[in-house]
C-alpha cells in the first residue's frame, strides 16, 4: 500500500520534476533587466514621496503642501511601474527554475521573500501605521508607547485599523512581497503546460511577428481582465499576468530584437499616450459626471499605456544598458532593503519634518535625499551582519558548509511558517 502510494505520488510530481531538472542551456545573463530591477525599485522612492503630495491620491500620510501637479508628473510612471517590476519578477523567476531543483526552488523563494516581510511588518512598517493614525485619528502617543501597543493585537487603540495579515499588523508598500510569493506558488502549478513545446513554439512564433502583433496580442489580455476585474484589487491580477509575460518571454531572444529595433517608435508612442492619459485623467477621470463609455474608454488607454510603458523601458535597456558594470551586483544586492525601508522612511520623514513647514519645494528634496542616503547607510550596515541579512533579503557575505545551511533553512522556515499559514488560508 506505502509503495504504491510513493509511486503514485512519484508520478504526480513528474512533470514538475522534468521542468526543474532539465539541462537545457540558458541564455547569457540579460544584464539590461538587471539594471532595471535596479532603477525600478529607485523610481518607487520619487513615487511614493510624490505621493506624499499628491491631491487627490489617498495614502498613509499626507504633506501640508498639496499639489495636482505633482500628480501629472506621477502619470508618467503609475501605469507601468509595478508592471515592469512584474514582468522582471517572471523573467528572473525562469532563470532561477533553469538551475534549481523543484524542492530547492520552492523552500529557498518562500525563504527568501517572507523573511523579509516578517521583518518588514514586524519592524519596518509599523511607523507608517503610527503617522497615519496619528494625523487622522489624533493619536497622542509617542512612539515607543505605540510601539509596544502594536504588539497586543487586540489593543484597543488598533480598533479602526484591524485590516491586516494580523490585526492591524498589515504589508503596505510589502504587498509586492506577499503577492510574489503566492503568485509563484500559482506559476508553479502551471509550469509543466508552460514547458510543453507546443506552447514554446507559439510563444516563439509570436515573437517573430511585427511589434504591433506581439503589442495586441499582449494586450488583449490586459483588457479583459481591467474590464471584468474591480478597480480596486486590479493591482494583483495585473500583476500575476506580467509576471507570466516575463517568465514566457524572459529567454525569447527574437521579442528583445524587436523592442531595440523599435525602441524610436515605442518611445514616440508612449510619449503621446502619456498627453492623452492626462487629458483624459482631467477631463474623464476627475469628472463626476462622465459618461460611462468615456469612463471605459480611458481605462483602456491607461491599460494600453501600461503595456506600452513596459515595452519601452525594455526597448531603451536592450538599447543602451546591456551590459555588466563592477557595481552592478552591489546595486542589486541593494534592491531588497531599499524595498523593504523605503517607503517607511518616507513617511516617517514626512511626519517629523511637518511642523518645521520647510515648503513644497525644500521638503520632498530633504525627504528624497536623506531616504537614499538612509537607505543605503541600512544596506551598508545589515549586508556586514550575516545573522541578520537573510531578514532583508541579502545574500551573507561569508561562505559556510552544507551543514550550516542546512540549519539555517530549517530555521527559517520555522519563522516564516505562522506566516505561510496566514497567506494560504
Amino acid at each position: 500500500m506505502l509503495v504504491n502510494c510513493v509511486i503514485g505520488l512519484q508520478k504526480f510530481v513528474s512533470p514538475w520534476r522534468q521542468v526543474f531538472s532539465k539541462t537545457e542551456i540558458s541564455p547569457p545573463r540579460r544584464y539590461e533587466l538587471d539594471w532595471l530591477r535596479v532603477l525600478a525599485f529607485g523610481m518607487l522612492i520619487f513615487y511614493h514621496t510624490g505621493m506624499l503630495y499628491s491631491q487627490n491620491w489617498g495614502f498613509h500620510f499626507k504633506s501640508q503642501y498639496l499639489s495636482l501637479n505633482v500628480e501629472n508628473a506621477m502619470l508618467l510612471l503609475s501605469p507601468w511601474r509595478m508592471a515592469l517590476i512584474w514582468f522582471i519578477s517572471g523573467a528572473a523567476l525562469r532563470f532561477i527554475v533553469a538551475r534549481s531543483s523543484f524542492t530547492h526552488f520552492i523552500t529557498s523563494r518562500s525563504i527568501l521573500i517572507l523573511l523579509p516581510l516578517l521583518a518588514g511588518v514586524w519592524l519596518i512598517v509599523p511607523v507608517q501605521l503610527y503617522a497615519e493614525m496619528s494625523q487622522k485619528s489624533g493619536l497622542n502617543l509617542g512612539f515607543w508607547q505605540f510601539y509596544r501597543a502594536f504588539f497586543d493585537l487586540s489593543h484597543p487603540i488598533f480598533s479602526h485599523y484591524q485590516a491586516g495579515i494580523w490585526p492591524h499588523v498589515d504589508v503596505n508598500h510589502l504587498w509586492y512581497l506577499r503577492s510574489l510569493w503566492q503568485f509563484t506558488l500559482l506559476l508553479v502549478l502551471i509550469l509543466p503546460l508552460l514547458h510543453l513545446s507546443k506552447v514554446q513554439a507559439l510563444i516563439t512564433h509570436l515573437c517573430e511577428q511585427s511589434p504591433l502583433i506581439i503589442f495586441m496580442v499582449l494586450l488583449l489580455p490586459l483588457c479583459a481582465l481591467k474590464l471584468s476585474w474591480p478597480s480596486e484589487t486590479f493591482r494583483y491580477p495585473m500583476g500575476a499576468l506580467f509576471l507570466l509575460y516575463g517568465y514566457l518571454l524572459a529567454w525569447q531572444s527574437g521579442f528583445y530584437s524587436q523592442l531595440k529595433r523599435h525602441w524610436r517608435t515605442f518611445l514616440i508612442l508612449f510619449v503621446v499616450g502619456y498627453l492623452l492619459v492626462i487629458i483624459g485623467y482631467h477631463v474623464i477621470w476627475q469628472n463626476p459626471i462622465a459618461q460611462q463609455w468615456k469612463i471605459t474608454s480611458m481605462d483602456m488607454l491607461y491599460t494600453a499605456q501600461r503595456l506600452l510603458g513596459v515595452m519601452l523601458m525594455l526597448a531603451l535597456a536592450q538599447r543602451f544598458l546591456n551590459h555588466d558594470h563592477p557595481i552592478l551586483t552591489k546595486l542589486n544586492s541593494a534592491v531588497f532593503p531599499f524595498y523593504i525601508l523605503h517607503q517607511s522612511m518616507i513617511i516617517g520623514l514626512a511626519f517629523w519634518l511637518t511642523p518645521l513647514q520647510l515648503g513644497p519645494v525644500w521638503e520632498p528634496v530633504v525627504i528624497i535625499c536623506v531616504t537614499f542616503f538612509g537607505c543605503w547607510l541600512f544596506f551598508e550596515i545589515v549586508r556586514r551582519i550575516d545573522i541578520i541579512c537573510p531578514l532583508f533579503g541579502i545574500k551573507p557575505s561569508q561562505q559556510y558548509s552544507a551543514k550550516q545551511r542546512r540549519v539555517v533553512s530549517w530555521i527559517g522556515l520555522l519563522l516564516i511558517s505562522p506566516l505561510v499559514l496566514e497567506l494560504l488560508t
